[in-house]
């Protein structure tokens, strides 16, 4: 039987897709600092409309396993904290495995999602006092140079993006189980003002998911030191010494 034109070209997307998504698997894996990827991370204040209210804690090593990506943030009126971690492949930095633990109120979400060959296996389920569990599986193919959310700002400083360079790529989001094409592009070095002080900072725009955000990365540390969340008045900033741990 002869294929329509409608099925010749539906293939031929697919096609281009897939060589579009191995494309910036290359690009990401071409980029990568080796030095900064063995260890890594940042401390930054929350701050909403100006006012502490909260922290992000992040960070990053690589042992023989892979590269463990790591999250734990709070925000304290709201009472949402999260606790993330991920196994990544250290070639590409696409995700072997996925847990994630976000409560917000009474409420906490757990998301474990495997990435093995060509699929994607877990669960994501909601948990409350009193209520049954709700649960929705995680199977799907696993789409080619995927990265998870969370591993953009890790992204952003051992990629070494200079002012002028961009790069594209398709993240996963746990929480959602979906998909979403995302774009990060240095654009200028400024210098910015944070508790901790003024810095020099090459501006990483990330655009393409929900929300953007604006990061901001050292250039004499090569460490964030700051995320505007675009379209929102929350900023994550870095803090003097003192109160790093606070």
């Amino acid at each position: 039987m002869k294929k329509s034109i409608i099925q010749i070209l539906i293939a031929g997307l697919a096609m281009s897709l897939a060589g579009a998504a191995s494309a910036c698997a290359q690009a990401i894996a071409e980029r990568i600092n080796r030095a900064e990827l063995e260890e890594g991370g940042f401390n930054l204040g929350l701050f909403v409309q100006g006012e502490r209210d909260g922290f992000m804690r992040f960070g990053w090593y690589t042992d023989a396993d892979g590269v463990h990506l790591w999250d734990r943030s709070m925000i304290i009126s709201s009472s949402d904290y999260e606790s993330f971690a991920a196994l990544l492949d250290p070639a590409d930095l696409t995700p072997l495995t996925v847990e994630l633990r976000y409560h917000s109120g009474i409420h906490y979400y757990l998301v474990d999602a495997a990435f093995a060959d060509e699929q994607v296996s877990g669960t994501r389920s909601l948990h409350g006092p009193g209520e049954p569990t709700q649960s929705q599986p995680i199977d799907h193919a696993r789409r080619d140079g995927v990265i998870v959310r969370g591993a953009v700002f890790m992204l952003a400083p051992v990629l070494d993006l200079e002012p002028g360079d961009s790069v594209s790529f398709d993240w996963w989001v746990p929480l959602r189980d979906v998909h979403e094409t995302v774009r990060l592009t240095a654009t200028s070095v400024v210098t910015i003002e944070t508790p901790a002080g003024p810095f020099e900072a090459i501006l990483i725009e990330q655009r393409g998911g929900t929300p953007g955000n604006d990061i901001y990365v050292d250039t004499e540390t090569g460490r964030v030191v700051r995320i505007d969340v675009v379209g929102r008045p929350v900023q994550y900033l870095a803090l003097p010494d003192q109160d790093a741990a606070g």
